[in-house]
C-alpha cells in the first residue's frame, strides 16, 4: 500500500476517533440514520475557576462546509481506506450535513456547562462532527483563555504572542496565534497567520543572526547597525534590537545607543525602536536599560521582555516596578502551558425530541438535558450578573426574561441560593445565534467570524461588563449560571426516573 497519501481538507472532517464510526453502523444496520439528534459542545470548568473565551467557531462551521462541498468520489476514497462496511461507505459518500448549528461567537466570555455549540442534526451526521469539533473547540479556547489570563495580568501592557515554534504542529501554531489575538494579544509573530487571517505579524531578530556577524561586541554592534541600516524604511519600520547575546548591561545596551546614534535613530524616529530582554534577571536590566535610554535623550525607546514569562511571571515583574512597554509571551499561550487540555465535551441531549441526560457519581459530570440556548443578563451598572440556561420551548422564564418580568433564578443544588431578577431593573442579550440551519450557512453571520480584530473587540467589550471582582487571576468571584425552573425539574425528573427503576 502506498503510504504517501496528501491528506486535503476533507481529512479534517474524518480526522475522528474509530468508535463514532462502528456506532454509526450500527445507527445505519439498526435505521436509525434519520433520527434527529441534539448534541452540545461545553466544557465542565477553567483553569481559574473562572471564564473561557471562546474561539474556533470560524473553523467548525468551515469544517461543515468543507464536508457539504466535497465530492462523492473523494469521499469514497478516503473511507474506501479506513472502513470495511461497504454500506457504511456508501452512507458516508453520499452523506452532507443538512442540520443546524447554534454558536456563541468567537470572543465571548462563557461560563462552564453553558453550551457552546450545539448541533441538531440526523444522527450519524451529528456523530461524525465530535471529535473535529472537538479538536478545534479545545485547541482554541484553551490558547483563547490562556491569553486573556496572560493579557488581564499583563494590562495595561499589551502582549505579543511568540510561541508558534512551541506549539504543538503547524494547525496548532496558526489557529494558535488567531485565538491568542482574540483573547486580548496585540500581536503574534507568525506569517501563516497573517496569510490566513489578515493579522499582521511581528517580529525583528534572533540571536544567532547577532552571532553571524561574529563574535563579541564589535561584532554585535555592526549587527545591529546593518539591521538598522536595512529595516528602518521598511513597512514595519520596527528596530527592536536584542540585547542579551552577551552582556545586557555592559555590552547590548551600550551598543544599542551607540547603533541608534549611528544611523540617526532618535525620539523623532516615526517607527518603533528600542530593545529586547530575553534572559536574565529581567526586572533589574529593564531599570537599568531606561536609566541609560532617558540618560541618552531616547525617551521614546521600547523595552520589550521576554523568556518563558506567563501571568504569574508578568505580575512578578510588574510588583518589581520593571520598566516595560511590550511583553512576548511564547509557550505559556501557545500550549496552554500550565492547563494544556481545555477538557472540552460533547454530549447527546435530545433525540427525536425526547430529552437525555447522563448521570455519574461525580456530580461535575452529569449533563444538563434538552435543547436548549443561552441567555446573558445585566444589572443596572452595565455589569453581567448572571447567565440563564433554558430550554428552546416551552420555558416560564425565559418567556418572563423576554417579557421584562420579575422571576427567580436559583443554583440547583442549593434552593436557598437564590435571587429575584425584578423587571426594568435588568436588561439582557441572547448570547446563543444560529450559523446554520438546515445545512445552510448564514453568511452574514459566518463573514462576522472572519474579522479577527471584531471578535477581539467583542471580547474586549464583553470583558468590560465583568466586574473587577470576577476577572481578578486568583480566586475569582462565583458568577451565576443558573438553569431555568423548567430545566431544573426537567433534569431532576429524569434523575429520578433512572433512580427509581
Amino acid at each position: 500500500m502506498n503510504n504517501n497519501i496528501i491528506l486535503t481538507e476533507f481529512a479534517r472532517v474524518i480526522n475522528s476517533d474509530r468508535y463514532q464510526y462502528t456506532e454509526s453502523d450500527i445507527f445505519l444496520m439498526e435505521n436509525m440514520q434519520n433520527k434527529i439528534a441534539v448534541f452540545d459542545m461545553f466544557f465542565r470548568k477553567t483553569e481559574d475557576g473562572g471564564f473561557a473565551v471562546v474561539s474556533g467557531i470560524q473553523e467548525v462551521i468551515h469544517l461543515i462546509e468543507v464536508l457539504n462541498n466535497t465530492s462523492e468520489e473523494e469521499k469514497r476514497k478516503y473511507f474506501s481506506k479506513i472502513l470495511e462496511e461497504e454500506h457504511l461507505i456508501n452512507f458516508l459518500s453520499k452523506m452532507k450535513f443538512t442540520g443546524d448549528l447554534y454558536a456563541i461567537q468567537d470572543g465571548e466570555i462563557v461560563y462552564p456547562n453553558e453550551p457552546i455549540i450545539t448541533i441538531k442534526a440526523p444522527l450519524i451526521q451529528a456523530k461524525v462532527l465530535e471529535t473535529p469539533i472537538l479538536n478545534i473547540m479545545n485547541m482554541n479556547m484553551g490558547i483563547a483563555t490562556k491569553a486573556s489570563m496572560v493579557t488581564r495580568a499583563a494590562d495595561p501592557i499589551k502582549v505579543l504572542a511568540f510561541g508558534s515554534r512551541r506549539a504543538h504542529g503547524f494547525d496548532s501554531a496558526v489557529e494558535g496565534n488567531k485565538a491568542a489575538i482574540i483573547g486580548g494579544c496585540y500581536g503574534h509573530s507568525n506569517l501563516v497567520t497573517e496569510y490566513k487571517y489578515g493579522i499582521p505579524s511581528n517580529g525583528t531578530m534572533s540571536h544567532s543572526y547577532i552571532q553571524a556577524f561574529g563574535v563579541g561586541a564589535e561584532a554585535e554592534k555592526e549587527a545591529f547597525v546593518t539591521f538598522i541600516k536595512h529595516r528602518r524604511q521598511r513597512k514595519s519600520n520596527s528596530l527592536i534590537l536584542l540585547v542579551d547575546t552577551y552582556d545586557t548591561i555592559h555590552i547590548g545596551i551600550e551598543n544599542a545607543i551607540k547603533a541608534f546614534k549611528e544611523c540617526g535613530i532618535d525620539d523623532n524616529y516615526d517607527g518603533i525602536y528600542g530593545v529586547r530582554l530575553d534572559s536574565g534577571d529581567l526586572a533589574y536590566q529593564s531599570k537599568k536599560c531606561r536609566k541609560r535610554f532617558d540618560e541618552e535623550g531616547f525617551k521614546k525607546a521600547k523595552i520589550t521582555l521576554t523568556n518563558a514569562l506567563d501571568e504569574q511571571l508578568i505580575r512578578s515583574l510588574r510588583e518589581q516596578g520593571a520598566c516595560v512597554d511590550m511583553y512576548g509571551v511564547g509557550d505559556a499561550i501557545a500550549v496552554s502551558k500550565s492547563y494544556p487540555c481545555f477538557g472540552g465535551v460533547y454530549k447527546i441531549v435530545e433525540l427525536d425530541e425526547e430529552p437525555l441526560i447522563k448521570i455519574s457519581g461525580d456530580i461535575i459530570k452529569i449533563s444538563n438535558p434538552g435543547f436548549k440556548e443561552v441567555y446573558r443578563i445585566f444589572d443596572t451598572d452595565g455589569f453581567a450578573y448572571a447567565d440563564l440556561i433554558s430550554l428552546v420551548k416551552n420555558d416560564s422564564d425565559k418567556e418572563k426574561l423576554l417579557n421584562n418580568q420579575n422571576f427567580i433564578i436559583r443554583d440547583e443544588k442549593y434552593e436557598f441560593k437564590s435571587s429575584v431578577i425584578e423587571k426594568d431593573r435588568y436588561t439582557y442579550i441572547k448570547l446563543t445565534k444560529q450559523y446554520i440551519k438546515d445545512g445552510i450557512i448564514d453568511k452574514i453571520l459566518h463573514e462576522d467570524l472572519f474579522d479577527i480584530m471584531k471578535s477581539q473587540k467583542h471580547y474586549f467589550d464583553s470583558l468590560a461588563k465583568v466586574s473587577p471582582e470576577r476577572k481578578r487571576l486568583e480566586n475569582p468571584h462565583s458568577y451565576k449560571v443558573d438553569l431555568s425552573s423548567d430545566l431544573i425539574k426537567l433534569k431532576y425528573g429524569l434523575i429520578n426516573k433512572i433512580k427509581n427503576v
